[in-house]
């Protein structure tokens, strides 16, 4: 029997990269999987990307034999979250698994790029950032719990994020993905006498779809993995009875993966250290 037979899991910013592997690799390990996103086949976000939505990812997880539900939704609006959260409540009655993946800002087209001096960065920069991450983290974590997880005393939380580079590299996603593991932590300790754990992962350079889209196949070369070796360490943790331990913590996919024993789709188990780190990821 799968790992997490009868479980329900929620995916933020499931219409690609690694929010759609994580939906997938829940979804394949047993768990009923709720996955949401702003973009929909309705309303798609890149036209010219129609592959893109959260329901596309619900075809590929109804047509690997899976489970699940499509959901918009935009993790910045609490209004958005609560009606989320009450409609989960209202058809399963509970949750286990939070996947916080949702993320973006870094290619908000209401802000142009970055500047080639730290003082020349754009200053909504930040503000896109930690909207679209931490605050969207808070906002789907605090409505968690308030509906589905805390009063229940169950659950663990799952956050998608990136270790911090030394020495630091982009100032205001530097800055965001360390509010992102800030709040992991805090969480993880107020938590501890509820039976809930919290959890982030931080991967290597995936080959997301649109990183696929951006680089060459010689710039993707060497130690790069795809999003399903996250995602399978996501199910791990999700599936680890004593998950707690890790409660708190940032942990670099590739030390999941020796721990657990998880391979990417080749089989293999890429190790990402600091000195391969090459800047900002699609998670």
């Amino acid at each position: 029997m799968p790992a997490l037979t009868g479980k329900v899991a929620l995916v933020t910013g499931a219409s690609r990269g690694l929010g759609r592997a994580a939906a997938l690799e829940l979804a394949a390990a047993g768990a009923f999987v709720i996955g949401t996103a702003r973009s929909t086949r309705a309303q798609p976000s890149r036209p010219d990307r129609p592959d893109l939505t959260v329901d596309t990812t619900l075809d590929a997880i109804h047509a690997a034999g899976g489970m699940g539900e499509a959901v918009r939704c935009d993790h910045t609006d609490p209004a958005q979250v609560e009606a989320l959260m009450t409609g989960i409540r209202a058809r399963h009655g509970r949750l286990d698994i939070l996947v916080n993946n949702a993320w973006g800002g870094h290619d908000d087209p209401g802000v142009p790029g970055g500047g080639a001096e730290v003082w020349d960065e754009p200053l909504a920069q930040l503000r896109s950032m930690l909207l679209a991450g931490a605050y969207s983290d808070y906002v789907t974590g605090l409505l968690a719990l308030r509906h589905l997880m805390g009063p229940a005393g169950q659950g663990v939380i799952l956050t998608t994020t990136y270790h911090t580079d030394e020495p630091p590299g982009w100032l205001p996603y530097e800055v965001s993905k360390a509010a992102k593991n800030r709040l992991t932590y805090v969480l993880g300790e107020k938590l501890r006498g509820a039976g809930i754990a919290c959890v982030a992962v931080s991967p290597g350079w995936m080959r997301t779809e649109l990183m696929l889209e951006h680089h060459t196949p010689e710039e993707l070369a060497g130690q790069t993995e795809t999003p399903h070796y996250a995602a399978r360490a996501l199910v791990a943790l999700a599936a680890d009875p004593d998950v707690a331990r890790h409660t708190g913590r940032v942990l670099d996919v590739g030390d999941v993966a020796r721990l657990y024993g998880v391979t990417d789709v080749d089989g293999s188990q890429p190790q990402w250290h600091a000195e391969h780190r090459g800047g900002p990821q699609d998670a």
